[in-house]
């Protein structure tokens, strides 16, 4: 079908013959744009006019593939294939008028050939027109014999059987469509990503391991039972699924994309740098918001900041109106303690929508670290309005009022806050808040209450007030409780 011819796709080539058809195929391109652009039409051979096809295809410039495609028509009126292209170009651009027109002009030129009869069954599916479908699809199967073909038309079966609400024929159809052509891929994706589909999942998953046991060299269908596991939550079968399509077949980019963004997910960060690294070696290899934050985030967690922020920095560039980046950058900054710049880009963060309070919070401890006091308790206050039940914001909040003179406002705002919600950051909080105000008894019996509930949280204490783990009271009330 035309829409699996891939440009300059031939095999038994050495580079030096390669090279010098891409010079022709650039020099055809060339030419063909400098008529058009002068207006002056030119002849070419059908070959010359396939080329440019296949060219401006395989960049995605339908409409310019529409072009090429009528001018080919209108110098060499009888050609079909020139045809396909053009009720292709339309079914793609969702044309269905001029798509069905085109296809009574195949009917014309070519009304018995395969290929055709395979596009006609397409665009027929593609439109829901589902009696013509089935009949195009009768059709078919009354001359089709291969199990490649055969596969084409279980897999259009399986959507024409979608479309009809006919959900446990349309899960046979494409799972047969897989049987018969282990490598179609739209029928994995299809399978595996049709909400339709959603309730034999189980099933589905079945299909892909009696796949890989029945031939475990098939990248793809290690790749797709890898999205299974991962759509599942089983991640770290999802890894090894990934990892084993990634060995079957080292062309396939989106393969180690996929293996990295795992890795990453198991914060598995230096394997998942060197994947995201492979990954960008090819030549398919895009990069992305989310690709560049990934890689930016590894880089951060272990501790190379130069190069996280080189990541997050790239990040901006593709998608400067998210905030978490800002807030990265941020991290970043304060890992390098340079509070002033961490500020500049906390600021940016809450200035972008869907923020969370975490941003004002580090912009309240970034002013107060840059002796900005209004400015901090403002973003302490937004922080705890955005989120009535950010602990951290209230103990952190309650440290900037005690370092500032204001201990009873500290004490009463964790007492009012301790009457609505309780956890372990608050109780280990207000232990450390109330030994710092000098109020050690209390502090005690709050501590001796913390533990009771939070025991396995006590490292939080430490965090708010690290001199308390040499404290002998502190940690005789700890053995007590161990």
């Amino acid at each position: 079908m035309v829409q699996a011819i891939k440009p300059g796709a031939m095999t038994g080539m050495n580079r030096k013959s390669n090279d010098q058809r891409e010079k022709a195929l650039m020099a055809l391109v060339a030419r063909y744009e400098r008529g058009a652009l002068n207006g002056e039409g030119i002849f070419l051979s059908e070959e010359e006019f396939e080329e440019l096809l296949m060219h401006y295809f395989g960049k995605h410039d339908y409409d310019q593939t529409l072009e090429v495609a009528d001018q080919a028509i209108t110098q060499h009126n009888y050609t079909p294939d020139f045809y396909k292209w053009k009720a292709l170009i339309h079914k793609i651009n969702l044309e269905e008028d001029d798509a069905m027109s085109t296809l009574e002009q195949l009917n014309i030129y070519a009304p018995n050939d395969e290929e055709v009869m395979m596009l006609r069954l397409e665009i027929f599916v593609h439109f829901e027109h589902h009696e013509e479908a089935r009949a195009a699809l009768d059709q078919l199967y009354n001359v089709v014999d291969e199990d490649e073909k055969l596969s084409l038309l279980a897999f259009f079966d399986g959507l024409l059987c979608m479309q009809e609400n006919r959900f446990r024929e349309s899960f046979e159809a494409l799972s047969e469509a897989i049987r018969l052509d282990p490598y179609q891929e739209p029928a994995y994706d299809e399978l595996l990503n049709a909400p339709e589909l959603s309730a034999f999942r189980k099933e589905i998953g079945e299909v892909l391991q009696r796949q890989t046991e029945s031939d475990p060299f098939n990248d793809l269908s290690w790749f797709y039972f890898g999205l299974w596991h991962d759509d599942g939550g089983d991640d770290l079968a999802a890894l090894d699924a990934f990892a084993n399509a990634r060995s079957l077949n080292e062309s396939r980019s989106s393969y180690d994309l996929e293996y990295a963004d795992k890795l990453f997910d198991l914060e598995m960060y230096e394997p998942a740098l060197q994947a995201y690294n492979a990954y960008f070696e090819s030549d398919e290899a895009e990069e992305s918001y989310e690709t560049c934050m990934r890689i930016g985030r590894s880089y951060q967690m272990l501790d190379q900041i130069a190069e996280a922020k080189r990541a997050y920095f790239r990040a901006v560039e593709l998608d400067p109106q998210m905030y978490d980046i800002f807030q990265y950058i941020a991290e970043c900054c304060v890992a390098e303690e340079k509070w002033g710049v961490a500020a500049y880009n906390y600021g940016r963060a809450v200035e972008l929508p869907n923020h969370t309070a975490d941003c004002w919070l580090g912009l309240a401890l970034c002013s107060s670290a840059t002796n900005a006091p209004l400015e901090a308790e403002q973003a302490f206050l937004k922080a705890i309005e955005m989120d009535e039940q950010f602990s951290d914001a209230y103990v952190s909040y309650a440290l900037f009022l005690v370092e500032h003179g204001r201990e009873m406002d500290a004490i009463q705002m964790l007492e009012d806050v301790g009457d609505s919600f309780d956890d372990a950051a608050l109780a280990f909080g207000t232990v450390a808040i109330l030994m710092l105000c000098g109020r050690r008894q209390q502090a005690l019996a709050a501590l001796h209450d913390a533990l009771s509930a939070y025991y396995e949280d006590y490292d939080l204490l430490f965090n708010w007030h690290p001199e308390l783990a040499n404290d002998e009271e502190v940690q005789a009330l700890l053995q007590l409780h161990k």
